[in-house]
Formats: C-alpha cells, structure tokens, sequence
C-alpha cells in the first residue's frame, strides 16, 4: 500500500503490526495447539474430550483443597493401591476416604494439581498424569456405553 506521497511508510507500518502482533500471539499458540491436540487424541481413543476436560479441572480443584470426600467420588472402584509399601484394594469411597492422605500422598496431589491439560500423554489405556502416578479412563454407565465418567483407574507413586 502507497500513501499519497508515494512514500512505503504506511506498508512498513503495517507489516511491523503484523509480524509484532505475530510475535505476541506465537506463545500462546502452542499452548492451545497442544490442548487442540490432546482432545484430538481423547476423541479418538476414549470418547468426549470435553467430558474428560471438566473432569481434570474439578479434580485438580479438589485435590488443591484437599477435599477428600470429593475426591472419592472420582475413583473407579475397586482400585488397587500402596500405602506404607503394601498392596491393598480398596472397594468403595467409603472406605477410600479415610485413608485419603495415605494414598494421594503430597507427590501424587502435586502431579494431580500441576498438570497441564495440554501436556497429558493418551493412549488406548487412558490420560496419565505425569509419569504414571495417575491414569484417568472412560467408564461406562451402562450396557450401551451410551453414557461415560472420567474416572482414575490408577494412583501410585513413582517408582
């Protein structure tokens, strides 16, 4: 574009504004390229990235506030965890509750409530969270699996 006078000032002007507002915009383009990316991969493989969304945020929400009887609700029972170095399956919320602070010990809570959506790993198994200590799946709600939950199928530390 020439202005009256013949002179590129206004073309310059322009393509500084664009290559600077490139530049602003180039940081959080990975960020939402990489979300974009892991619902992708959870549409895929597991069912409604969005239902698996809302899930993490509530989860990462509870465990920051240590809210354990919350927590419970996420689990998909019966879940087979360590706590003090021995196996032990757990068969309800109810009895997963009390023993809430021996099972997401402060390493687990960390992982939970760090995680960035866009950096999960997915594969046919489920989510993980960081390196393995939790796993999040699709659970149906009947026969159909017409209706599902994102639910943690695994907690343990890092070995």
């Amino acid at each position: 574009m020439r202005s009256t006078s013949g002179s590129q000032l206004p073309s310059r002007l322009l393509r500084g504004l664009v290559c600077a507002l490139a530049l602003g915009m180039a940081p959080l383009s990975p960020a939402l390229a990489d979300e974009a990316e892991v619902d992708q991969q959870i549409d895929n493989l597991l069912g409604d990235p969005a239902i698996f969304k809302t899930t993490i945020t509530d989860l990462q929400e509870r465990v920051a506030n240590e809210d354990s009887i919350a927590f419970s609700a996420f689990v998909d029972y019966p879940i087979t965890v360590t706590i003090n170095g021995k196996r032990r399956t757990i068969r309800s919320a109810e009895e997963f509750e009390p023993l809430y602070h021996d099972i997401v010990t402060p390493e687990i809570a960390d992982v939970i409530v760090s995680q960035d959506y866009g950096s999960l790993f997915v594969n046919g198994d489920g989510i993980m969270f960081g390196d393995g200590q939790v796993w999040m799946n699709g659970i149906c709600l009947d026969d159909a699996c017409s209706e599902m939950e994102a639910r943690i199928i695994t907690l343990q530390a890092a070995e």
